[in-house]
């Protein structure tokens, strides 16, 4: 009993049972909604063949709604429990009570997850049910509960945590908000910024692994890809792959650490709050630095870049140092107003004010004339394991780990480089370089690749990797050796399609790679885009080594072979077909 009392208030827990019952009530309710009711209808309806199947299917979406299911229902039940907190007479009403805070702090944190929980067991343990007699996955449906708990903990802890630093419910949403997305947005803003002063800039930043820390930082990111992108093995055959990843338990882990520790952080907060605090935009004063400062840097970038877009000055450096100044003085400016409740700050804010234009001035500025090296930084031969280039002259990237081919490509990166019209706008087509380092760091650099300057950049187009990407594509490692069938498909107002004997797919393959060898990669026409509508795939007898052959008019050997075995009446034929001859035999597929 004095354990009891001493972990939580069974007077207070049944009062925050009768305010939030139709919450808990209605968060099992579409849970039982969406899984043992919808398993029990697509049972019925489905074929005992594919009862595995569809178990794992429903219960596979059910993870990845849970994550967005639960965003909302951790903040909605935090700030249904906490709402005391942000009105001055509740707050005092409750710690007038002959309870420690502590104890309150549990009571509530007990009503939130344990209600959850006994709801998230009724869904489970009636899911089993659902599957009774269809071959009950045990593992799997045991997956869904763990991980739904875990992600309800962690936004409910989240949740918690926003509500115990600010005083005003519309803060704590807002404060919720921001936690959840704040360094995706930063990253997007890095990355817009780079977009504008780096014209090498290829996007990079926007690409955001499971594993990135922007992506931990963003839970609902990192948990969509592990229960949302692609990590889920829907299993037809074997049996013994796993359900979900091992990153996704991994995930799971960390973040029920995490969780954990901002409720045992929240509750020390709590212990410390000053009940006065309650009606207050932040309820602890060293917040409202950080919240200036974040949002007028933030804001002031963000807004600025976004009305210097809109009146189409991105590149006029003075307008866009004029509209991001000025947003972050508004956004740090009425942000203190909204902290302070008062229009009177500009006495108290007026020095960070000044550091906040100097700042910003400087981000953009030291960006402008590239101080930290972005344009100029060129990786060094030793360092590249791996080099990927792309351009739309090909068929497919060139990668090559050679030593030499890759002196090669640093030659015409270099040359890209040193242009000085770099900055003009898009005349050419893209090249894109993407070195994979020994440190395992990826650089990437994009430039616009103009007509006629194939001359300066020859080393790299007469590379074998770059010949070979031209006909080949992106080779899959098809050696003579391997191949051991293949076929063509030929449109001609339908399609024609023959499969094409070992010595016939063994001759074309040498005959491309001697065309390959044999171009002269400084020709005019070597940006021409030509359309062939002939298409040869070569594969061994298991297919997952294959290759399929890019003709251009330049292949004379493959297309003499073609024309000497009748697959084609003369070259003319397979090139230069437009689009809508194209669409024309689509749809009147016709096999002969």
């Amino acid at each position: 009993m004095l354990l009891t009392r001493s972990l939580y208030n069974p007077a207070l827990l049944r009062s925050d049972l009768r305010r939030c019952w139709p919450l808990l009530g209605g968060y099992t309710l579409l849970w039982l909604l969406f899984l043992p009711m919808n398993l029990w209808r697509n049972l019925m309806e489905t074929s005992p063949d594919f009862f595995r199947q569809t178990i794992e299917h429903i219960l596979s979406s059910a993870l990845a709604i849970s994550v967005w299911f639960n965003l909302l229902a951790g903040i909605v039940l935090a700030a249904a429990l906490f709402s005391y907190l942000s009105s001055t007479r509740a707050t005092y009403g409750l710690h007038s009570f002959p309870l420690s805070r502590s104890c309150q702090y549990r009571t509530h944190v007990l009503c939130g997850v344990g209600g959850v929980l006994c709801g998230d067991v009724v869904v489970f343990l009636l899911t089993v049910l659902a599957q009774a007699g269809k071959g009950v996955l045990w593992g799997e449906s045991l997956t869904w509960l763990l991980s739904t708990v875990v992600m309800f903990l962690l936004f409910f802890a989240l949740g918690v945590l926003c509500c115990t630093l600010t005083g005003w419910l519309p803060a704590a949403l807002v404060a919720y908000a921001g936690a959840n997305c704040v360094a995706v947005l930063a990253r997007l803003l890095m990355s817009a910024l780079c977009d504008i002063f780096y014209p090498s800039y290829n996007g990079s930043l926007l690409d955001l692994s499971g594993n990135d820390i922007v992506t931990w930082l963003t839970p609902v990111m990192r948990l969509n890809w592990s229960f949302g992108g692609g990590t889920i093995i829907y299993r037809t055959s074997n049996v013994n792959d796993t359900f979900v990843s091992t990153e996704a338990w991994v995930t799971m882990l960390v973040y029920g650490l995490v969780a954990v520790g901002l409720l045992a952080t929240s509750c020390v907060l709590c212990r410390i709050r000053r009940s006065e605090r309650s009606g207050d935009t932040l309820a602890f004063k060293p917040l409202q630095p950080v919240v200036r400062w974040l949002v007028g840097l933030l804001g002031g970038l963000g807004l600025g870049l976004f009305f210097a877009m809109l009146f189409g000055h991105t590149n006029a450096l003075g307008t866009l140092l004029a509209c991001t100044v000025l947003l972050g003085l508004v956004c740090m400016t009425g942000s203190q107003m909204l902290i302070a409740k008062t229009p009177r700050v500009f006495k108290k804010i007026w020095p960070e004010l000044i550091i906040l234009c100097v700042i910003i001035t400087g981000i953009l500025l030291s960006m402008k004339a590239d101080v930290f090296g972005y344009e100029s930084r060129i990786p060094k031969a030793d360092q590249v394991q791996t080099v990927r280039v792309y351009t739309n002259i090909q068929t497919g990237d060139c990668v090559t780990g050679d030593p030499a081919e890759i002196a090669a490509v640093l030659e015409a990166h270099e040359y890209f480089q040193s242009r000085t019209d770099n900055a003009d706008g898009f005349t050419g087509r893209p090249i894109i370089f993407t070195y994979i380092l020994k440190d395992g760091r990826t650089v990437t650099r994009r430039y616009d690749l103009r007509s006629g300057e194939q001359q300066y950049i020859l080393p790299m187009l007469e590379t074998d990797s770059f010949r070979r990407s031209m006909v080949m594509g992106e080779s899959t490692g098809l050696t003579l050796g391997d191949i051991q069938t293949g076929y063509y498909d030929l449109g001609k107002g339908g399609i024609k399609q023959d499969t094409l004997s070992q010595e016939q797919c063994r001759a074309l393959y040498k005959a491309i790679l001697e065309d390959a060898a044999a171009m002269d990669m400084s020709e005019g026409d070597l940006y021409g885009q030509e359309r062939c509508n002939l298409a040869i795939h070569l594969q061994n007898f298991q297919g997952d080594i294959f290759a399929d052959l890019h003709l251009n008019s330049r292949c004379t050997r493959t297309l003499q072979l073609l024309q000497d075995w009748d697959i084609i009446e003369n070259a003319e034929e397979i090139f230069n077909q437009t689009y809508e001859e194209s669409a024309d035999y689509v749809d009147t597929i016709a096999y002969e």
